[in-house]
């Protein structure tokens, strides 16, 4: 396996792990008097954008991989999608911090789920990067 190939699977990896990460609170946390949706709407934009920009380069990474686009342009959407990515998990994982307290003691685990996520985040330009670099 070549640096191209280890990076966009990294890549896709990355964003897999991240859908998967964003969805265990809405399966793990129950109860009508849990605020979830106020803690996926924290910050300026909640941390929807960063699921949909991680759905959408899964396909970007795994086009590159297949050779159905070409690889210069993968990598340069590939490494903006990834650092919009980031910001978007960061100004969530930095504005959740007044709603993760208000989860019941049972969902205390919440603490650590959005630097999860963040660290998750983090991986996926690294992989971007990474990508841009064996094809450049």
């Amino acid at each position: 396996m070549d640096a191209e190939d280890a990076a966009s699977t990294a890549g896709v990896v990355a964003c897999l792990a991240l859908l998967v990460a964003l969805v265990v609170p809405f399966v793990l946390v129950d109860g009508p008097e849990t605020p979830v949706g106020a803690y996926y709407a924290s910050g300026p934009v909640g941390v929807t954008g960063a699921g949909f920009i991680a759905a959408v380069l899964v396909v970007v990474f795994l086009s590159g991989r297949q050779g159905r686009s070409p690889p210069d342009t993968v990598a340069g959407v590939a490494v903006v999608a990834g650092v919009a990515l980031l910001l978007v998990a960061v100004s969530w994982a930095l504005a959740a911090d007044e709603v993760v307290y208000s989860f019941p003691q049972s969902a205390s685990w919440l603490e650590h789920h959005r630097w999860v996520v963040l660290a998750l985040a983090a991986a996926v330009p690294a992989s971007a990067g990474a990508y841009a670099r064996a094809v450049l």
